[in-house]
């Protein structure tokens, strides 16, 4: 089977944009954007899928800057639409929580929610991997901002759906391969 590279854990936003533009391709996840970029450069993945600007949120500096550098070819662009979902552990109350942890670009999308809440934001290396180290932890004093397959993927409830400042919140994604 053929792999496209995503930066992010399983239930991940650019995951999902992998199933939707790559489909029937095996997504594989990294934990940072240059790895992703190095699966596609090195062959070890044949395409790559990565978000290059949200609608709220601005450019996704990391895939900006490395993309032109990275000698790929983009095969092509898409939008997905992105809905922002705060989850927590089973029980927790938004009464409960002191921490609200995603990626930087989630986090951004959601700014007016946040400012209603009596809790700190915090960044995580990715809204999926929040989703999933939250679950592995325990901790009911905190919740994260992910994708309802991440809460799906992970135990997590809901607390509250559709939370992005933009209610037609897109990501565009570029798809990237070696050579055509």
């Amino acid at each position: 089977m053929n792999r496209v590279a995503f930066q992010g854990a399983p239930g991940a936003f650019s995951h999902e944009a992998c199933q939707a533009f790559v489909p029937g391709w095996e997504p594989v996840a990294f934990d940072s954007f240059e790895a992703a970029f190095e699966a596609v450069t090195s062959g070890d993945c044949e395409r790559g899928c990565l978000p290059i600007h949200n609608v709220t949120a601005g450019p996704v500096e990391p895939v900006v800057r490395l993309l032109p550098l990275s000698g790929l070819v983009e095969l092509g662009r898409h939008d997905l639409i992105v809905r922002q979902n705060l989850m927590a552990l089973p029980g927790v109350k938004l009464d409960d929580l002191k921490v609200v942890a995603s990626h930087p670009m989630a986090l951004g999308q959601c700014r007016r929610f946040l400012s209603g809440l009596d809790a700190h934001a915090e960044e995580a290396f990715d809204t999926a991997g929040a989703a999933r180290d939250l679950a592995a932890s325990g901790d009911r004093a905190r919740a994260v901002i992910a994708a309802r397959a991440a809460a799906e993927l992970y135990g997590l409830d809901i607390l509250a759906p559709d939370i992005q400042d933009d209610p037609s919140n897109w990501t565009r994604f570029v798809v990237v391969s070696r050579s055509r």
